[in-house]
């Protein structure tokens, strides 16, 4: 098991994206009608136009790679003849998935696979009529299959073993499943891989060693680069995780690193702490590939006083499933981050996993992954503290869940009443002058926050009309104490929701 190097970095749980579309490929294949051969007439030419589907542009039904893809994407962009700017414009007033330029050069230069969203932005700002768009949705999901772990081809069966000599779960020696092999099988198993039409898209899955039967594999994936090998666990639909981790009921802050492969993207979780809701894992940013670290603040409420947490992690969406191959536990105290506990997953750490009461339900993979190390994490430069707003205690105001763009897509709402306020803790790991940046959204002309920190120092915050679920941030110097310090947002002047507060 490769150990999280660092307890404070990685990347933090953000805003989530569209679900999974788990439709399967659609192979449609070409139709070879024979010839006609039939007589002159004398009738004046006939025009009958493209062939039936393709309407005179691109025909999606020819992909099968990412390469062709691209080239398909940028013959549309062509066809259109408009700029990356006036596709922004297109998207941003048809409303929906946002279409940045940056986004499409990255996509149309091959850089980047795009989300099936973005894709059908993309077309749709370039004129693509809304019959050809199902096309192109199938041509996304063949390409993005293709782009997953491979499946094992199944071994020839191996004589049985004797009664009761399982493993992995029961699959006896020989009992090999769909992609898998029995205990028997030697080796690795060469995979034919489809070559890329350009150099930037090359990513060859070079090896996949079977570890037990049914879908559950063990992969090995090179890209010439610094890789790492590691084994976890993954669960889909349904599946969900448990564990116990250890920490200071005396300590300050509490942060859960959970390291996964990005290369499954979109996957989405619940987190509850004993019980009780701890906000979600969130899909990574575009762009993420190979091992990543994600963090992610614990509600100080859950945390506080406690000297062990139980964490449930559920299953909410994801492109292919939830995976985790590690956790770690850090907490700050007198200003600096200390790892509490650390948690190997996998089939090599069965005492780990025992030692933190690890379960796992609906498990669609278990084994190793060679993989892309992820970036070092720089101690001296640890993301602050974020305190989602939601997470605190609310008076007079409500809790809006599906907020677009908020950092665990939920915020506080309705802070609309002389006595709507807001109260979070924080923390200080010394007393004197701190930096809070304050996230929020304000959609009926600027309003104001009423501030007090420990039932004092009151000033007024200002937000700026910018519209609802846009989110900016204001910064505001707070006097606070060494150790736990009470934070009060409470309403002034017309209205504002708020999303989560940073201590810096």
């Amino acid at each position: 098991m490769v150990r999280i190097l660092s307890g404070v970095g990685g990347v933090r749980s953000g805003p989530g994206s569209e679900g999974p579309t788990n439709a399967g490929p659609t192979n449609a294949g070409p139709t070879n009608a024979g010839p006609t051969n039939a007589g002159p007439t004398n009738a004046g030419p006939t025009n009958a136009g493209p062939p039936a589907g393709q309407e005179g542009g691109p025909a999606p039904e020819t992909v099968h790679s990412h390469a062709e893809l691209v080239a398909l994407l940028a013959e549309q962009f062509a066809r259109a003849d408009v700029s990356l700017r006036e596709l922004q414009a297109r998207a941003d007033r048809a409303g929906g998935t946002r279409l940045p330029r940056a986004t499409c050069a990255d996509m149309l230069a091959g850089r980047r696979f795009p989300r099936k969203a973005v894709m059908v932005a993309f077309l749709r700002a370039c004129q693509v009529p809304e019959q050809r768009l199902p096309a192109w949705e199938r041509a996304w999901e063949r390409v993005r299959l293709s782009r997953m772990p491979p499946a094992a081809p199944a071994a020839p069966a191996a004589p049985a073993a004797p009664a009761g000599d399982a493993r992995h779960g029961g699959a006896k020696a020989g009992d090999a499943g769909p992609g898998g092999v029995g205990a028997g099988d030697a080796g690795p198993v060469a995979v034919p891989v489809r070559k890329r039409r350009r150099a930037p898209l090359l990513l060859v899955a070079a090896l996949v060693t079977v570890a037990i039967a049914s879908t559950i594999t063990a992969v090995a994936w090179t890209s010439g680069q610094n890789t790492r090998t590691d084994d976890g666990r993954a669960f889909g639909p349904g599946g969900s995780s448990s564990f116990t981790m250890r920490i200071d009921p005396n300590g300050g802050p509490v942060r859960l690193i959970r390291r996964l492969d990005a290369r499954v993207s979109r996957q989405r979780a619940a987190i509850t702490l004993n019980g009780a809701s701890a906000g979600h894992w969130e899909p990574l940013p575009d762009g993420f590939a190979g091992w990543a670290d994600q963090h992610l603040d614990l509600p100080p409420s859950l945390t506080a006083g406690r000297g062990s947490l139980t964490v449930a992690t559920a299953f909410v969406s994801s492109e292919w499933d939830f995976n985790e191959f590690g956790y770690t536990v850090a907490q700050q105290s007198d200003g600096t981050w200390t790892t509490t506990d650390t948690l190997d997953v996998g089939p090599a750490h069965t005492g780990a996993e025992a030692a933190h009461g690890y379960r796992v339900s609906g498990e669609t993979f278990r084994g190793t992954r060679t993989l892309d190390a992820p970036p070092e994490a720089d101690r001296r430069a640890a993301p602050p503290v974020r305190y989602e707003a939601e997470a605190g205690r609310v008076n007079h105001a409500r809790v809006r869940p599906g907020a677009v763009g908020a950092s665990q897509g939920t915020v506080v709402a309705g802070l609309d009443h002389p006595d709507s306020w807001v109260d979070l803790r924080v923390y200080a790991p010394r007393t004197g002058r701190f930096t809070a940046h304050v996230t929020y959204a304000a959609g009926y002309g600027d309003a104001q926050h009423a501030v007090t920190v420990n039932g004092s120092t009151e000033f007024t915050l200002d937000y700026l009309h910018h519209g609802w679920d846009v989110w900016r941030q204001v910064t505001a110097s707070l006097p606070l104490t060494r150790g736990w310090n009470t934070l009060r947002l409470q309403y002034h002047n017309r209205w504002a929701e708020l999303d989560h507060v940073e201590i810096v």
